[in-house]
């Protein structure tokens, strides 16, 4: 284990800096495999965080007498937030379901997501102020921002939601 006393005091913020910021990527990163009903994943990750957490706890716990030490620790928190977050945008794969609601172009808007491959089922309804046409759009995560860009250059007033797809049977390309 990780014996606080022998660490020079100049390197316990960077060590209590890398240790919290470890433990919110990887609580981040279990988050979502438990939302993905990911098990293994999740138990991996769990048993990692919660030793980064209970050491920098414990460093942190021990040092509180310099005002760095603590600053490290809260700017460790934060930073493994942004890192979580970054990383599960490029590490795990998964799929999203666009809702793109467009009140003049949801047609255009349908052509132009079915000419560039993506599968696109228009639905129109009623707004408050009148006929609107609803795409729904089934994507890798990692098209969304691409198809939304595509979206509001053909109409920049269109309201495009995203949500994560757990579970994917029949359909287009399923």
């Amino acid at each position: 284990m990780l014996d606080w006393t022998r660490v020079s005091p100049s390197a316990i913020p960077l060590l209590l800096f890398a240790l919290r910021s470890g433990d919110l990527t990887l609580a981040t990163l279990r988050t979502l495999t438990v939302l993905r009903g990911q098990m293994l994943g999740s138990w991996v990750l769990g048993l990692f965080q919660s030793a980064f957490f209970v050491l920098g706890a414990a460093g942190l716990l021990g040092s509180l007498s310099e005002p760095l030490n603590l600053a490290a620790y809260a700017a460790g928190y934060a930073t493994g937030n942004v890192i979580g977050l970054s990383l599960e945008n490029r590490l795990i794969p998964g799929h999203s379901l666009l809702q793109i609601v467009s009140s003049h172009r949801s047609s255009a808007i349908a052509e132009a997501l079915r000419r560039a491959g993506w599968g696109a089922t228009e639905v129109m309804g009623r707004g408050r102020a009148g006929t609107v046409g609803t795409i729904y759009c089934y994507t890798a995560r990692r098209a969304v921002d691409r198809i939304k860009e595509r979206v509001l250059e053909l109409d920049p007033s269109a309201f495009v939601t995203a949500q994560p797809v757990r579970q994917l049977r029949g359909g287009w390309r399923a």
